[in-house]
């Protein structure tokens, strides 16, 4: 490739390579849709995931649920029928969910499987490092809850892997 030695290189004459600059300078409305859904599809997907798992292990179901409600309220959010705990850990859960579900679908500009499958587990495997092996532990109710860090890696990969759907809401995109 000797367009790669010149001097004057410029990446928009490669053809097959996509301008990453560009493409994560602009911001296309409906992306950011299907990436909100795509961030509640996942976020649905990783509750289930984390209530099955308490389930087999003779737990509350609600537990993975209450969970992001643990430094807004403190450990009374993971009282036993405490519904006001319930609803504040959703709608934190929902809200982290969908905000990383729009910036997965900011930088993942393409709809192929191929390239959304590998970006979602590793975007699963960042947000295990960064939210739950250095964010939870910092926090007091996070690191006296002691939840399983491999318990949530599995959560965090179903998450991630999860995301793919949003070259399901995103319908009109050229870039396939």
């Amino acid at each position: 490739m000797k367009a790669l030695n010149d001097r004057n290189f410029n990446p928009n004459s490669v053809e097959g390579e996509y301008n990453l600059v560009e493409m994560w300078t602009h911001f296309r409305a409906a992306r950011l849709k299907a990436g909100a859904m795509a961030g509640v599809v996942a976020g649905i997907a990783a509750l289930i995931f984390g209530a099955i798992f308490c389930l087999v292990k003779g737990l509350d179901p609600t537990i993975p649920m209450r969970i992001m409600g643990l430094p807004v309220i403190g450990s009374s959010v993971m009282a036993y029928g405490n519904t006001s705990g319930l609803m504040i850990g959703l709608i934190a859960f929902f809200t982290l969910a969908i905000f990383l579900g729009v910036a997965y679908s900011h930088f993942t500009g393409v709809n192929n499987k191929k390239a959304l499958l590998p970006m979602g587990a590793t975007w699963g495997i960042f947000g295990w490092i960064f939210i739950t092996c250095l964010f939870m532990p910092s926090n007091r109710d996070y690191f006296a809850a002691e939840i399983p860090r491999g318990v949530m890696f599995f959560g965090w990969l179903t998450y991630g892997l999860s995301l793919s759907s949003v070259a399901f809401f995103d319908k009109n995109n050229p870039r396939k």
